[in-house]
């Protein structure tokens, strides 16, 4: 039996998810197996525009899946238990495997946008490259729990509070550095620069590996040519969610053309 028909006879989408966000929840299917659902909800904290827009949610979860297989065909370990995404009913899932979940954002900045601009304006201005990529590390905490929305660490608050040892560190560090050339590198060769993007690490079994999504909602990146957005920049800008929707599925194809055959 293929992975694809084991996850429609074995999944019960209705069952309890064992993590759920706002934007995604993971449903177990047994012991080693889950599945990812993607909703199509955005947010923009410095923005104050969170909604949900239709059609954002399939078109990250096929760049997510896509991105993955991409970065598995270099070497680098994900959480994916399969290559292509199973539609079960009018749902698309991920099949990952179960991990544990490392709770901090890994940014690397390749140019000066967001954030950055805003805290540090005597040291950069908007659009500036970075002759050496940035790392940044931010614990993922809802701004309810202490007014302040995923809170900056350094590399010793990582060790010391008990996040990470300074082996793992050491290792997700190196990986954050790979995987943003990776990707650098391969939106430059479609005609997009990548600004900055964020990833999740976790756990599978002892070995650190990329989870969660990386897509249009994950990172910054424009078209070359027209110096247009192609990611969530767009919301933040206030675009409608019709110009939103066909810049997320232009990103995507603009990758992988046929990215829309990652389903079964």
């Amino acid at each position: 039996m293929s992975i694809a028909e084991y996850v429609r006879q074995t999944l019960d989408p209705t069952q309890e998810p064992i993590a759920e966000g706002k934007s995604k929840k993971v449903i177990a299917v047994d012991d080693t197996t889950c599945v990812m659902a993607f909703k199509p909800h955005l947010r923009s904290i410095t923005s104050k525009r969170e909604e949900n827009i239709e059609g954002t949610d399939y078109w990250r979860i096929l760049n997510t899946l896509d991105t993955m297989n991409y970065l598995s065909s270099l070497g680098i370990p994900t959480s994916l238990a399969h290559n292509k995404a199973v539609r079960v009913n009018d749902k698309v899932y991920l099949v990952t495997k179960h991990v544990k979940p490392i709770p901090i954002e890994w940014i690397v900045r390749y140019e000066a946008a967001g954030s950055i601009v805003r805290l540090f304006p005597s040291l950069v201005k908007a659009g500036q490259k970075f002759e050496t990529p940035l790392f940044k590390y931010d614990l993922k905490q809802d701004i309810k729990v202490a007014g302040t929305d995923d809170p900056t660490l350094n590399e010793s608050y990582i060790v010391g509070l008990g996040l990470l040892n300074e082996q793992d560190l050491a290792r997700a560090k190196q990986m954050l550095g790979a995987i943003g050339e990776a990707l650098k590198d391969r939106l430059d060769k479609v005609g997009i620069a990548l600004v900055d993007v964020k990833m999740e690490y976790g756990f599978c079994g002892d070995k650190i590996c990329v989870i969660d999504e990386i897509s249009q909602d994950c990172m910054r990146a424009y078209d070359k040519e027209t110096g247009k957005s192609l990611t969530k920049d767009l919301f933040r800008q206030m675009k409608s969610h019709e110009e939103i929707v066909r810049a997320y599925e232009a990103f995507a194809k603009r990758l992988n053309p046929n990215v829309e055959s990652l389903i079964e």
